[in-house]
């Protein structure tokens, strides 16, 4: 009789808890190991947050096409992509209690517009387009709360997308963890600190933890998001080709969670309003309405500017960014003991959203979330070609969440040599990397920020 195949994903985040959740339903009888340095769902996790926005807008279109499923998941009404894998247009149990559909906003050129659209048409059918043109004018008549909103830096009009919405991030994820222990996953907390290997170092066998202990399987998944280059790079002496040199950069977003005071120039501002988002200018950034279960009163202000951290490091022989995770990973968490320069730039998102068209908006709280970016903005679900039995499922490049119904589903393919061809070769760990600029390419150093310690 043969053994049991079994798996050890280091990282309970969006795509480690995806990953686990789809690996025990497809192998039943395998032993899936789920291992993070926290209880679940982690509060350091980019994917723990009160709130994330669920959209399909993209101008790649295999990123729509997932998209649309992935959101098919969460609320079994939104578009279904004719090529969609799923095709059933069926809401997730685990999932849909946690999302809100809330229609978004976007600041836009007319170019992206109609890529956008084609994208749609080409998904959808002709003629099937959800998106809905709006001139800056009407924008700020149907939506009282963007009066003082000055789109500036580049926009041309906006699009509404009325299928997008967001999702109590933390609850849903934690809901997926529990839905795979529920399953027969197994969860342990430990910190992952470096991998193992068998005696010719050819073979990866499992990873050894901060607290001195060891986890074996035969096939290992790193899922660890930000702190993949930093744990590749720790288990590399006797093998470089494990480090990820430019492929990976871990980064950190500024999020702003501001109160609203009740009334009419308040909460009452943002009764039907959508989620925001201008990605022009120098602040670009989003905006999600107060309506959390967790932060009714509470609007979520993101600035589209990530920041690195970097520090050398003696294997690799360069510098890697790499968040606080075990020196200060209260840092990745929400906390009002950020540097008043970035408090300064939370405030100017705000002010550049509403103005004074929202009354008495205060800073509540703060956090730096952390993720791994790639230069062209794919993720990167492959083989490790450094190892046998090593996979890689990260990068989400800060747009990586909404997936979480449906990217397990992907990185098992991975794992096992089934993953479609264009996906395989678009995720691949050694594709040639074309870079994009983006509102979330890295551009800054933490260090380099005023006040800022860790």
């Amino acid at each position: 009789m043969a053994t049991p195949a079994s798996y050890l994903i280091v990282g309970s985040g969006c795509f480690g808890a995806s990953t686990a959740r789809s690996l025990k339903k497809t192998y039943p009888d395998a032993d899936v190991l789920l291992l993070d340095p926290a209880q679940f769902p982690d509060p350091a996790a980019a994917a723990h947050d009160v709130n994330k926005i669920v959209r399909a807008e993209y101008d790649d279109p295999l990123y729509m096409s997932l998209a649309l499923e992935a959101m098919a998941a969460w609320s079994g009404s939104g578009p279904q992509s004719s090529s969609s894998p799923s095709g059933s247009g069926h809401a997730d149990p685990v999932v849909a209690p946690f999302f809100q559909r809330t229609g978004a906003l976007w600041s836009i050129t007319r170019e992206r517009t109609r890529r956008l659209k084609d994208n749609y048409e080409a998904l959808l059918g002709p003629g099937n387009s959800p998106l809905e043109v709006l001139s800056f004018e009407d924008a700020r008549a149907r939506f009282p709360l963007l009066r003082d909103c000055r789109f500036a830096g580049g926009a041309e009009q906006c699009v509404l997308s009325p299928g997008a919405g967001w999702a109590d991030a933390a609850a849903a994820l934690g809901a997926v963890v529990r839905a795979a222990v529920e399953d027969g996953v197994r969860y342990e907390v430990a910190a992952a600190t470096q991998l193992t290997f068998d005696d010719d170092g050819a073979v990866c066998t499992g990873v050894r933890t901060a607290d001195g202990r060891s986890f074996a399987a035969q096939r290992v998944v790193l899922c660890a998001g930000a702190y993949t280059p930093w744990l590749l790079a720790q288990s590399a002496a006797e093998n470089p080709g494990l480090c990820a040199g430019e492929k990976m950069l871990a980064a950190a977003v500024l999020m702003g969670l501001f109160k609203v005071p009740p009334g009419a120039e308040g909460l009452g501002r943002f009764r039907g309003a959508p989620i925001i988002v201008h990605p022009f200018g120098e602040f670009p950034a989003e905006c999600i309405p107060p309506g959390s279960p967790r932060a009714p009163d509470l609007a979520k202000c993101t600035h589209e500017f990530p920041y690195t951290r970097k520090v050398y490091h003696g294997v690799a022989k360069q510098e890697i960014s790499v968040p606080p995770l075990l020196s200060h990973a209260d840092l990745m968490t929400w906390s009002r003991d950020l540097p008043d320069a970035l408090k300064a730039k939370s405030a100017s998102v705000r002010e550049m959203f509403f103005g004074d068209a929202v009354k008495g908006m205060v800073p509540e709280t703060y956090r730096l979330c952390w993720d791994l970016s790639t230069p062209d903005e794919d993720w990167i679900i492959s083989p490790h070609p450094a190892s046998k039995n090593l996979y890689i499922a990260a990068g989400g490049s800060f747009h990586g969440f909404k997936f979480l119904p449906i990217i397990g589903k992907y990185v098992a393919q991975m794992i096992h040599g089934e993953l479609p061809e264009e996906h395989a070769r678009r995720w691949a760990w050694d594709r040639k990397m074309t870079p994009v600029v983006t509102p979330y390419t890295p551009r800054g150093d933490l260090r380099d920020v005023p006040g800022y310690h860790d």
